[in-house]
This record gives C-alpha cells, sequence and structure tokens, in this order.
C-alpha cells in the first residue's frame, strides 16, 4: 500500500480509545481543534499555512511507531533496552500527507531546529524499516524540524515534494546541507545530545511527575540518536565511495562505531537513581 492509504486507514484515540494515535484528519480540522490551546499556537501558527497552501492535506498527530527487533540494523546497534520499550513510547509529532496527482507522499514533523531535525530523520528511519505496516513507502516521505523561524524552508520543501514531485532522495539532501555543513556536524550534534541525557540525569529525573514515563522517554531518545547516527552514516554514498573505496564492510564498520560511542545508561541503572525521587 501506499503512504495515504496507510496512514489513512489509522484510527485515532477519538474513535474507541484505541488508536494509535492521538488525531487522524484533515489539518483544517486540526487547527479548529488546536486554535484556541495556548500550549498549542506555535504548532497553529506553524501548520497554518500548509493549509492555506492545500486544504486537502491531512494531518495525523502523535503516531505511536513500534520498534522490529528484527531488523539488520537494530540487529546491529545492538541497544537492548530500546526492546523493552512499551508499544508507542517512541511517536511521529505529526505527519502531513495527501494525494497529489494521484501520487501519495507525507511529511514527518517535529517542532523546533537542528536538535529536532536529527530526531525527525531518525523517525524517518524507524517508520521506513523492512517489515513493518509501512515497508515500500520509504520514498514517498521526507523529515525536516519546523519552528517559526523556519516556517519558510518548510513550505518550499513541500512545494518541491508535494507539487514540483522532486524525489524524497533529492530534498532529503538538500536539507541536511543546509542546516549542517557536514554528517561529522551532525554526527557531533547527536553525540552532544546524548551526551546531555547522561549528565543531567538527576535532574531530568527529579523534574519529572512519572518516573517510568521519564526513563521510557530517556530510553527512546538514546536509541533514536543511535539510529540516526548509524543509518545516517550508512546511507551516505559518497562517504563509501571516497572514505571506503566502495567498501561497505568498512563503512559499517565505522557507523557501529560511531553508533555505539553514543552512550546510555542501562535500564536497572535508570531505575535506581529515580527510586531516590519516588
Amino acid at each position: 500500500m501506499a503512504i495515504y492509504d496507510i496512514l489513512n486507514s489509522i484510527e485515532d484515540l477519538r474513535t474507541d480509545g484505541k488508536g494509535i494515535c492521538k488525531f487522524n484528519g484533515f489539518l483544517e480540522d486540526f487547527l479548529a481543534r488546536i486554535e484556541d490551546d495556548e500550549k498549542k499556537q506555535e504548532v497553529y501558527e506553524v501548520l497554518k499555512p500548509l493549509f492555506e497552501k492545500d486544504e486537502n492535506l491531512k494531518i495525523i498527530e502523535n503516531l505511536h511507531l513500534n520498534i522490529n527487533k528484527e531488523a539488520i540494523a537494530n540487529q546491529i546497534i545492538r541497544y537492548k533496552d530500546a526492546f523493552k520499550l512499551p508499544k508507542g513510547t517512541i511517536y511521529v509529532p505529526y505527519i502531513v500527507y495527501g494525494k497529489f496527482q494521484d501520487v501519495q507522499k507525507a511529511m514527518i514533523l517535529t517542532m523546533g531546529g537542528r536538535e529536532e531535525y536529527i530526531i525527525a530523520k531518525a523517525l524517518y528511519y524507524v517508520i521506513s524499516e523492512p517489515e513493518n505496516e509501512y515497508e515500500g513507502t520509504r520514498n514517498e516521505i521526507i523529515a525536516l524540524s519546523v519552528n517559526k523561524e523556519n516556517i519558510q524552508r518548510m513550505l518550499e520543501s513541500s512545494e518541491d515534494f508535494f507539487v514540483n514531485h522532486t524525489k524524497a532522495g533529492i530534498i532529503q539532501r538538500r536539507l541536511d546541507m543546509k542546516i549542517f555543513s557536514s554528517y561529522e556536524e551532525m554526527y557531533k550534534l547527536a553525540y552532544d545530545m546524548g551526551m546531555y541525557q547522561q549528565e543531567h540525569l538527576d535532574e531530568l529525573l527529579e523534574q519529572s511527575d512519572d518516573c517510568m514515563l521519564k526513563i521510557n522517554k530517556i530510553i527512546a531518545i538514546w536509541f533514536l540518536l543511535k539510529k540516526f547516527t548509524y543509518v545516517q552514516y550508512m546511507m551516505d554514498k559518497n562517504t563509501l565511495h571516497r572514505v571506503h573505496e566502495d567498501n561497505v564492510k568498512k563503512q559499517r564498520q565505522v557507523a557501529k562505531e560511531k553508533c555505539d560511542a553514543i552512550g546510555f545508561v542501562s535500564y536497572s541503572e535508570l531505575w535506581k537513581l529515580a527510586r531516590k525521587y519516588r
């Protein structure tokens, strides 16, 4: 199935409370729901221009994803605590999707800047894993972050993808180059994000009203950072050719080393820390 057909068939929590997303429907209806919500004003301001360009767009909020532990990349990453996460811990904040001249396409959106762009790409790598319900749609999806300062970048990307039918890979590489100077810069930010969690665990757990929820979120972030680091490096054909002389094994070895360098604290140790604040 193509991406619109898959997403459009997903039930949200408004139906029977058992859906795998918070909202799934027309963007116009979603904007009406959040227009007066003070906590969602930036989301409203960011998404409204998309609706003004295309009134037929649909949107999913908080789409829950599962990790396929049998996927080769996840086996290589070997972050076993991520496989213990409850279903739906990892979710895509927003997916805008539609049909465009009989072509089905979708855009993953996270709210924020450079850090959230890395998370958006990691979510794309999860949703496009083989042997899941979205298999075969990887060329129908792009991923980006957006805030009030970079709305125009989102609009230009959506125009290229939805209207001009520019290939997803081309748009994604353009976004990479606009936001970062190199893979190494992207990797350093991912590494720093993972290190920040390690160095601020006490603070993160102390501020949380629900330690289990917070621990699961911390693990999910580490997994996404590892996922991004490994897959992003493996997908870089220029690096494969220039650095590794077309030797995939060498590229995989370096990707694994970079992934492993993003440290983590075990599930059991996180709970030991959390007990101080219960």
